[in-house]
C-alpha cells in the first residue's frame, strides 16, 4: 500500500463498543510496520500471511499502540491547532492502564484490524493470496509498466484517503469543541515549523531517493519510489519533533515550569 494509513478505512464501521477504535487502526497498518524496521529484520511476506493475523500482526499493533500511546500521542495533541485541539483530548491527561476486558477487546480489534489489511493487500501485492491464485488476471498489463493489482494497488489506496477524509470531516463537524487551554499545546510558529519541515524534508528525500535510482524511473517504480521517500522524510521529521517536544518537557518539569513545550 502506498500509504498505509488508507488501510484504516476498512475498520472505520467498526468504530464503536466493544472494539477498541486506536486498536483496530493500529492492526489495520501493522502489517506494513515492518518497512521501518532496518535491514529487512522482517520480512514484508510475513506480516501479509493470513496465519499472521492471528500471532504477529496483533503483536506488531499492540507494540505500536503502545509506542503511539507512551510516546508519541502527547506531542502530536500538542501540535493541534485551536479548532482541533478543541475536540481532541488534552495532552496533559493522565495515562491510564486499560482494564483486563478493554485490553482484551484491544487484541480482538488487533486481530479484526490485521485481518482488513491482508485481506486487502491479497487482492493489491504481487504475492498477495488471491494474485498468485489468479495470476494471469491480477498480472495482465493495463500498460505497459501497470499490471492490475498494482492499479488496484494506487486506485484502493486513493479511495481509503477519500473515505477517511469524508469520515473526518464528518467527524469534527458532530463533536462538540471543548475549551482549550493554550498552555496544553505549542506556540503556532512550532506547528507551521514543523509543517514546513514535513513538506521541506519530504520533498528532499523523494528527490534524493529519485536521484539514487537512474534507470528505474519507469511506472509504478517511478511512483513508489517518490512516495516512500517522501514517507521516510516525514518519518524522520516526526521522530525528530516527539523527541524535541520530551526534552524540552522534561527540562521544563524540572525547573518547575509548564509540562508542554
Amino acid at each position: 500500500m502506498p500509504f498505509p494509513l488508507a488501510h484504516a478505512a476498512a475498520v472505520l464501521p467498526l468504530m464503536r463498543r466493544p472494539f477498541v477504535p486506536s486498536a483496530l487502526v493500529a492492526g489495520a497498518v501493522a502489517p506494513d510496520a515492518v518497512y521501518l524496521l532496518p535491514n529487512d529484520a522482517l520480512a514484508p511476506d510475513h506480516t501479509h500471511e493470513f496465519l499472521s493475523v492471528l500471532w504477529l500482526d496483533p503483536l506488531l499493533a499492540l507494540v505500536l499502540l503502545a509506542g503511539f500511546t507512551l510516546v508519541v500521542k502527547r506531542p502530536l495533541l500538542a501540535l493541534a491547532p485551536a479548532s482541533l485541539a478543541a475536540r481532541l483530548p488534552s495532552p496533559t491527561e493522565p495515562f491510564r492502564l486499560p482494564t483486563l476486558p478493554v485490553l482484551g477487546w484491544s487484541v480482538v480489534s488487533a486481530v479484526i484490524g490485521a485481518f482488513t489489511h491482508v485481506l486487502w493487500d491479497s487482492f493489491t501485492h504481487y504475492k498477495g493470496y488471491f494474485v498468485r491464485h489468479n495470476w494471469s488476471f491480477f498480472t495482465a498489463n493495463v500498460t505497459a509498466d501497470w499490471d492490475v493489482n498494482r492499479v488496484l494497488q494506487y486506485v484502493s489506496t486513493v479511495g481509503g484517503c477519500l473515505v477517511l477524509t469524508v469520515w473526518l470531516y464528518r467527524w469534527f463537524r458532530r463533536t462538540p469543541p471543548r475549551v482549550v487551554v493554550s498552555a496544553d499545546h505549542v506556540r503556532p510558529w512550532v506547528t507551521y515549523a514543523v509543517l514546513a519541515a514535513f513538506l521541506l524534508v519530504g520533498t528532499v528525500t523523494a528527490v534524493a531517493r529519485v536521484w539514487r535510482a537512474q534507470g528505474e524511473l519507469v511506472g509504478e517504480a517511478a511512483a513508489r519510489l517518490v512516495l516512500t521517500g517522501a514517507a521516510s522524510g516525514c518519518a524522520a521529521v516526526l521522530g525528530s519533533y516527539v523527541v524535541l517536544w520530551h526534552a524540552v518537557r522534561m527540562r521544563r518539569i524540572r525547573s518547575g515550569g509548564a509540562q508542554v513545550p
